[in-house]
């Protein structure tokens, strides 16, 4: 009974320091794409957009590198007007998380 009671403790308590910001909700894995905005620029062909992306990569909720950041991103890819923005999240249980931000824009 206490290995169950601590289970459930553990697991409580990492869902309650995931981040509340993520819109990810595996517990174990996650690999997902969310759109974030829209800044309703009209676009009249997508594939002529440029594209440019930031990371920031978490190892073990101890330590977190980089900068995922939508102005680091429009930097990234030359962008000036930017149309869209997307947010990669790939997270491996409390190991590993890579969030990256992909702006797109002219």
């Amino acid at each position: 009974m206490k290995k169950i009671i601590t289970l459930f403790l553990l697991v409580f308590g990492i869902l309650l320091f995931q981040n509340a910001k993520s819109y990810s909700m595996g517990l174990f894995y996650t690999d997902a794409n969310y759109p974030v905005t829209a800044t309703g620029v009209k676009v009249n062909n997508l594939s002529e957009l440029k594209e440019g992306k930031s990371e920031a990569i978490n190892v073990l909720w101890v330590v977190e590198v980089g900068d995922a950041g939508v102005d680091k991103a429009a930097k990234n890819g030359n962008i000036k007007k930017i149309s869209y923005i997307d947010v990669h999240e790939m997270t491996v249980f409390i190991f590993f998380k890579k969030i990256t931000t992909t702006v797109y824009g002219e």
